[in-house]
Formats: structure tokens, sequence, C-alpha cells
């Protein structure tokens, strides 16, 4: 259960950053009147799917040759995008793993109090059961 919120939350992260990404870089938002942008900087944030596909890909860390030279180049054109990518980044990366860690945790811990309930259950019985021997 708690699992499939965790995708659900990175679903929904990547998918508002890719509008952001897709209105702001593929459709050059963020760029000033007649500033020359590399096409190849452009591309990977052409469509909503695409910049999240993209945004995927950085926050796995597989990011390929040409992406990695397209990144550096967008940095290069627009220095501000480092703070939009830095918060990106502590979006998905550490605020999605404390979630995925506090919900391994509350199974782990309700697992082991249905466990200790049983034993006390068990227990009880035993003693019971010693008890109606006796008499």
């Amino acid at each position: 259960g708690g699992v499939a919120w965790v995708l659900v939350l990175t679903l929904v992260v990547l998918y508002a950053m890719g509008i952001l990404a897709t209105r702001l870089i593929g459709q050059r938002m963020m760029f000033g009147p007649g500033q020359e942008v590399p096409e190849h900087v452009i591309a990977p944030f052409n469509t909503v799917p695409a910049s999240m596909f993209t945004l995927f890909r950085v926050m796995s860390g597989a990011v390929s040759d040409s992406l990695d030279e397209a990144l550096d180049d967008l940095m290069k054109a627009l220095p501000g995008a480092k703070f939009a990518f830095v918060f990106f980044m502590v979006t998905s990366s550490w605020t999605l793993l404390s979630i995925l860690t506090a919900v391994v945790s509350e199974n782990m811990i309700t697992t082991t109090s249905q466990q200790q309930e049983e034993l006390r259950l068990s227990h009880f019985e035993e003693e019971r059961k010693k008890q109606l021997r006796r008499l």
C-alpha cells in the first residue's frame, strides 16, 4: 500500500516538474528574446513526456553523454537553472527516499507488533491449558 503511494508521489512530482520544464525550457520562456539556444539543449524538454523522461534520467543518474552535454550547455545559458535542478534533486531523491524509508519502517513496526500480540495470546492460551489440567 505505502510503496504504491510513493510511486504515485514520484509520478506527480515528475509530472509537475515536467510541465514546468516544458514550459520554461522547451518553449523557451526562460530565455531572453533573441537569445540563441542550441536545439540539442531544447530537445530533451520539447514535450511533457520528454521532459518527464529527461528528469527521470537525471533523478536516477542514468544520464547519457548527449544529455549531459545538453544539461551543461543549459546551465551555461541559464545559470539560474542550477537552482531549479538542485530543488528537483532534493524533492525527488531525498524526500522520496525519506518517505519510502518511513513506509518500510512503519510496515516493520506493524508486523512486529502483530507478532508480539500473537506470541502474548499463545502464551495466555498455554497458561490457561495448564490451569485446566491442574483442576
